[in-house]
């Protein structure tokens, strides 16, 4: 897992200010097999831009509970940011790893 392009200070200023921060991500955090890049309804925008909602489940204060103790450190952000009503936009670059451009009203 290679989460990288934001430092631990600027990660709590984004969640405490809102606005925007961007990550770049190894294709294998988004999903294990790397099986969206071939959805037709994302790769026409794989380099344009493109959002993967998480669950609504993420919601229900037990399983976002649940999230933060067993999750990874992505599933923990893409669960931060959806439930304080933000999005998350991936971008892949020439280089294979994909950028997620995340924004908090």
């Amino acid at each position: 897992m290679a989460v990288t392009g934001a430092t631990q200070q600027q990660y709590k200023d984004f969640l405490t200010n809102g606005g925007t921060l961007t990550f770049t991500i190894d294709a294998n955090d988004i999903s294990p097999d790397n099986a969206f890049e071939n959805f037709s309804l994302i790769k026409p925008y794989l380099h344009t831009g493109f959002e993967l909602r998480p669950s609504s489940i993420i919601h229900e204060p037990q399983e976002a509970a649940q999230i933060y103790v067993y999750g990874d450190s992505w599933t923990r952000v893409v669960t931060t940011v959806y439930r304080n009503g933000g999005k998350i936009v991936y971008k892949k670059l020439n280089s294979g790893v994909f950028q997620a451009e995340c924004t908090i009203p």
